[in-house]
């Protein structure tokens, strides 16, 4: 089964809303489903990512266009093209706007095909508005980089506004994908090279001893991952186990609480 690239990113961004689903595990099973291969899985995690990282942007540029309540799917169809057109070079802007009008006719009709030409058509022609337009600074870092006003404004207090804008734009870069080593089966280095001779372009994360990262290359569909090898984890979310310094677990059966903790039965 085929579906068009940008049905399926669609798709997922709906599921996302709706149900609060795991983009990442949606982005797999679509692939799966839809048999999404070669540049096009590239493409359909770039839409789905950046549409999700800018939707706060993407909603203030949408704001004086849309003129009355649409539908959530047409809103989320409006996000995925404008995104298209303001942030992917090697999109054109008339390809993004024919997509989003056929997508609208195959799940709407004529009138909701003609509202998301007529949007699309007028930013193309006038062009979205100025974030300059934004006076207080701390919400104009928010709507620019999709973040909570309630944050930016904490971290602005904490860090300072400059810093506080380098951490948000830092923050909505697409981040390369990486997996945890399972070091009960093989060290990192055998998991290198083993994805290495599948093609995937991979290193050994700076951040991670287990860590490993892809350049190109999905690392939920390598051999590696289906046996087990590595778990795809974001480095971020590996580091939390050395932030808080986990120790293994024995069975000292020492009691706590003695002075030179002694086994004490009545502890």
């Amino acid at each position: 089964m085929s579906k068009n690239v940008r049905e399926a990113a669609l798709e997922v961004l709906e599921q996302v809303e709706k149900n609060q689903s795991y983009s990442n595990l949606l982005l797999n099973h679509t692939i799966e489903k839809y048999e999404i291969k070669g540049p096009d899985v590239g493409l359909l995690t770039e839409l789905t990512y950046g549409s999700i990282q800018r939707k706060m942007t993407l909603d203030y540029y949408l704001k004086p266009f849309i003129r009355k309540k649409v539908e959530n799917w047409v809103r989320l169809l409006l996000h995925l093209s404008l995104y298209q057109m303001l942030y992917l070079d090697r999109v054109p802007e008339r390809a993004a706007i024919h997509e989003a009008v056929e997508i609208a006719k195959k799940r709407g009709h004529k009138g909701i095909a003609g509202l998301v030409n007529g949007i699309l058509r007028s930013i193309q022609r006038e062009g979205v508005p100025s974030l300059d337009e934004i006076s207080n600074e701390e919400e104009r870092i928010s709507i620019e980089t999709s973040h909570p006003l309630w944050l930016v404004n904490r971290w602005s207090k904490q860090f300072g506004r400059e810093k506080t804008r380098s951490m948000c734009e830092t923050n909505v870069q697409a981040p390369l994908q990486s997996a945890r080593t399972n070091l009960t089966k093989a060290t990192r280095d055998e998991v290198l090279n083993m994805l290495q001779d599948e093609g995937l372009d991979v290193r050994a994360s700076e951040m991670i001893p287990e860590g490993i990262v892809s350049l190109k290359g999905n690392l939920a569909k390598s051999k590696a991952y289906k046996e087990g090898y590595i778990t795809v984890q974001d480095e971020s979310s590996m580091a939390v186990a050395y932030a808080i310094d986990l120790q293994k677990e024995t069975n000292d059966t020492r009691c706590m609480c003695c002075p030179r903790g002694e086994n004490n039965t009545y502890c």
